[in-house]
């Protein structure tokens, strides 16, 4: 009987060391996000938009998903203390590839989902800010959203004639 007992107390410690290994975070690189799965730690929205994720794989392993830049650039300042050690990853508002959030460099007039209007790029471009510019930036409450100059009013559109506004108005 205690053989038996030995035995399945081995069986269940090595299951228990494998399931842990299984999932332990690897020790670089984002965490593959679940989509319209996964929730955005600081607004609670499911992560859907592939070209705006973002994510921090903190000093004791522990990834924490955004669906926007701006939000987690904003937790890693206000909760994460601008913790050195953090990991910092964003995807590329063209490709959706992941990036290495610290040597990105971010453009304004993006319609992110959380409105904060900033998209990571890869390479630098002449209207491209660096981490470093956008936290400042974010910090400050600069938006990079786009400006309504950019899009149609309601003033901008042709006004109808005097009588044709009647008209229509009868229907």
């Amino acid at each position: 009987m205690g053989k038996i007992s030995s035995l399945l107390i081995a069986i269940a410690t090595v299951g228990m060391i494998l399931l842990a290994g299984c999932d332990r975070p690897p020790a670089d690189g984002p965490k593959k996000v679940r989509w319209d799965k996964d929730f955005c730690e600081r607004c609670r929205m499911l992560l859907s938009d592939r070209h705006y994720a973002a994510q921090i794989l903190d000093a004791k392993g522990k990834y924490h998903l955004f669906d926007d830049p701006g939000e987690m650039l904003l937790s890693f300042a206000q909760k994460y203390n601008k913790d050195p050690k953090a990991k910092l990853y964003v995807t590329d508002s063209k490709s959706g590839k992941w990036l290495n959030a610290r040597t990105a460099y971010y453009t304004s007039g993006h319609l992110s989902p959380m409105g904060f209007g900033y998209g990571a790029i890869e390479k630098q471009t002449s209207d491209s800010n660096d981490f470093t510019t956008l936290l400042t930036m974010l910090l400050a409450g600069e938006s990079g959203a786009p400006t309504p100059h950019n899009h149609k009013t309601m003033s901008d559109s042709p006004k109808m004639p005097e009588t044709d506004q009647h008209t229509h108005m009868q229907h």
